[in-house]
């Protein structure tokens, strides 16, 4: 066979592979090659074998594909991924970084194997605009991890197409958290993600505090999540909450080693403690720790770390929720404001290195990345000390004004979310907001953001989100206009005839997401822990009987004296909204989100009853459900300030015209939320769509269970038996008393 036969000018890239014969491969070669190399013999070259090729190996005649990842390339420019066309039939498809290798061949397979063999002139490069992408979600290793339906390994495999480079892997088997507290405590629930070290392996220091058989299945957990990433060539990392309280039976034996309380009082009826990190005894704790978590886990390649939250904290810095405190070694007396803030943070940096001189020691690429939002006094002291792999990073913003000065910043860009760049949970997988999106992944490559945060739908679940589109694109092909990025993902979907339909459906969607108010409390993860979903909006929740609420209040993150429980704008020690503000926010619910969801909705009906193929039809099934859900969501949130502006702008009026207006608007709110939520009943009983995540294992504080119709219908019951009592708070709740069972 003469040279490039099969790859003739006038044949298209899918004729010429189709002619490969063999698929190469060196054996030393990251796990990701094999991966793809399977993928080349199956997708680009059905019927070719695969072979790895030793050195000094002959290579099998006729058209031949070689895979190669994971190597320095001349010239340092390790982001220039290509597929290249050799002599004597030889393609190779080559990525210096293993992490962009499984991103390299989906774009060959998905937009390339239709153009001509003349067009590709011998090589085809990219690269991708943010060397640094993550997944940040409760799926795969957080809440979310045994949603019905969702697939570790697609999931996976559909960050790494989307050009994902980095994935967080240390989740909790499938059981519950170990930490507890007493009846009636709900802080344990806040140990559900992002686990620290020892939720994986023992030190000497802790060993026996925890059940072997449960750091058994956490350490297998994490190391098949890291194999996963591996295969698909993303590198693995850890997202930990750290330094975490340690086990209450533990400070009966090391009393003196107790370093800050950590829990917010709020929540919980126990206090947690961390250690005392200046302990040396405590950081020898820790980095055995890491030497144990790496020996199992050679492949981490990076630790983000939170803390200040969820359990962790460090001594003495100002942002702890019960205040400043501490153990003996670090501050021994008075000291200044400025003085405690140093010491705290020289703490904090002291151990960010024991973290990152250990990981190093190991992989001399790994990265350490500090969410410096949790520090208010300190934060000036700590940042202006990192650098030389320890790096900022802060999830709610993009910068949050930290300098790009000698660090990688991470920003959080929000691939499903409402007007806010947080990260949460998604009460509703799979909403089309592609325009906010790109908007903001322009912003982040324009402030020369060099890494990002992004929490694309498992494809498992929404098998056409078209954000995650919207963030493939970009990786690769920035400068793409986004009508054309519709347009392509709209026509792959619903066939020439409908595309047109679907992307004007997602405009009207995106009009309606990027309209919702900013500072709408409860409108993130805190939705489902608060049960917002389920529970009745009624004029006096209070006049409910206890043991009627109880279907949702067991879930509920309150205490049994917070008034949470009987005010949809109070956390305890806080009102979120005035009444004024409240009533504005409303409105904009009213005027600028419903108006186009509404025509976004019935456009997606529309097009379902006229789709010309079944592929169609479940596509605008799948948009249109997706909406409903999404319009469920926002008009409770919508109701939730009526209901704020109503009972409390009542009880705060004087009787006259003021105070009959706002129990006219009380009336109305609960008509209206009784609608939504007959409507999100008949949604859940009809759709094949899996619009929310649902736990495989019974509903828990994160997400609801597969009885959710059941409390939708307590939920209707309830607001139709209570819609006319007067609307009245409880102004003495918070001190209520209540005999704590053993």
């Amino acid at each position: 066979m003469t040279a490039h036969e099969g790859s003739s000018p006038g044949r298209t890239l899918r004729e010429a592979f189709s002619a490969i014969r063999v698929v190469t491969y060196a054996p030393d070669a990251p796990l990701v090659v094999q991966t793809v190399a399977a993928c080349a013999a199956e997708e680009l070259a059905p019927g070719a074998a695969v072979v790895c090729l030793r050195t000094g190996e002959r290579a099998p005649d006729g058209p031949r594909l070689h895979i190669e990842a994971g190597f320095p390339r001349a010239g340092g420019d390790d982001l220039r991924m290509e597929l290249r066309m050799e002599a004597e039939g030889l393609w190779v498809l080559s990525a210096p970084r293993a992490n962009s290798l499984y991103a390299l061949f989906c774009l060959v397979r998905d937009e390339w194997l239709d153009g001509t063999v003349a067009g590709f002139a011998h090589v085809r490069a990219v690269r991708p605009s943010f060397p640094w992408l993550r997944n940040l979600s409760d799926f795969l290793v957080g809440s979310l991890r045994t949603s019905r339906g969702f697939s570790g390994e697609n999931y996976v495999r559909h960050a790494a197409r989307l050009g994902f480079t980095h994935c967080t892997v240390n989740g909790l088997a499938e059981g519950p958290p170990f930490e507890s507290g007493p009846p009636g405590d709900v802080y344990s629930w806040f140990y559900d993600y992002s686990p620290d070290l020892d939720q994986f392996v023992d030190s000497a220091l802790l060993r026996g505090y925890y059940p072997a058989e449960y750091l058994r299945a956490n350490l297998a957990a994490l190391k098949a999540n890291a194999a996963l990433a591996e295969r698909y060539g993303l590198v693995p990392g850890l997202h930990i909450n750290s330094p975490r309280s340690m086990p209450e039976a533990f400070w009966e034996r090391y009393p003196y080693l107790r370093g800050a309380r950590v829990d917010h009082p709020r929540e919980s009826f126990r206090p947690r403690y961390t250690l005392a990190l200046a302990h040396p005894t405590v950081r020898e704790h820790y980095r055995e720790l890491l030497r144990n978590i790496l020996r199992e886990v050679p492949a981490i390649g990076f630790i983000h770390l939170w803390t200040n939250d969820s359990g962790a904290g460090f001594e003495f810095v100002s942002s702890l929720y019960a205040g400043r405190n501490g153990g003996p070694y670090l501050i021994r007396e008075w000291k200044s404001d400025a003085d405690i803030a140093r010491a705290a943070a020289g703490n904090v940096l002291a151990y960010l290195g024991l973290l990152r001189d250990e990981c190093a020691a190991v992989n001399p690429e790994f990265r350490l990345i500090c969410d410096v939002a949790s520090f208010g006094a300190e934060r000036r002291y700590i940042v202006s000390s990192l650098g030389s792999g320890i790096d900022a990073g802060e999830f709610g913003s993009f910068a949050g004004g930290v300098s790009r000065r000698e660090k990688s910043i991470l920003g959080f860009v929000g691939a499903w979310m409402h007007g806010r760049e947080d990260p949460g949970c998604p009460c509703v997988i799979g909403v089309p907001s592609p325009v906010l999106l790109h908007e903001r992944l322009s912003r982040a490559l324009r402030e020369g953001m060099p890494g990002l945060l992004a929490s694309p739908a498992p494809a498992s679940l929404a098998p056409y989100d078209v954000n995650s589109e919207v963030i493939r694109s970009f990786q690769f092909a920035p400068s793409r206009p986004l009508g054309e990025i519709l347009a392509r993902a709209a026509i792959a979907w619903a066939g020439e005839g409908g595309a047109r339909d679907l992307v004007a459906i997602w405009l009207l969607a995106d009009e309606a997401v990027r309209s919702v108010p900013p500072g709408v409390p409860l409108g993130t993860f805190a939705y489902p822990w608060f049960r917002l979903s389920v529970r009745p909006f009624v004029p006096d929740i209070g006049a409910i009987p206890e043991r009627e609420r109880e279907y949702y209040e067991r879930y509920m993150l309150a205490t049994f004296n917070n008034p949470a429980r009987v005010d949809l704008n109070n956390d305890m020690l806080w009102n979120f909204l005035t009444v004024e503000e409240a009533l504005e926010k409303m409105r904009a619910f009213d005027i600028a989100v419903f108006p186009p969801l509404e025509k976004a909705v019935a456009g997606a009906g529309d097009s379902l009853r006229r789709s010309a193929s079944a592929e169609a039809g479940r596509v605008f099934a799948d948009v249109r459900d997706r909406l409903r859900a999404w319009r469920s969501y926002a008009m409770t949130l919508r109701n939730m300030l009526a209901w704020t502006a109503s009972v409390h702008g009542y009880i705060n009026a004087v009787p006259g015209p003021a105070k009959d207006r706002f129990r006219t608007l009380c009336r109305e709110m609960v008509q209206s939320e009784l609608g939504n939520a007959r409507d999100l009943l008949e949604l859940w009983r009809e759709s094949d769509v899996t619009f929310m995540p649902v736990a495989a294992r019974g509903e828990t504080l994160h997400t609801y269970g597969t009885n959710f119709g059941g409390l939708l219908e307590e939920k209707i019951r309830l607001m139709e038996l209570h819609a006319g009592d007067e609307p009245h708070i409880d102004p003495g709740f918070m001190w209520r008393m209540q005999r704590m069972s053993h």
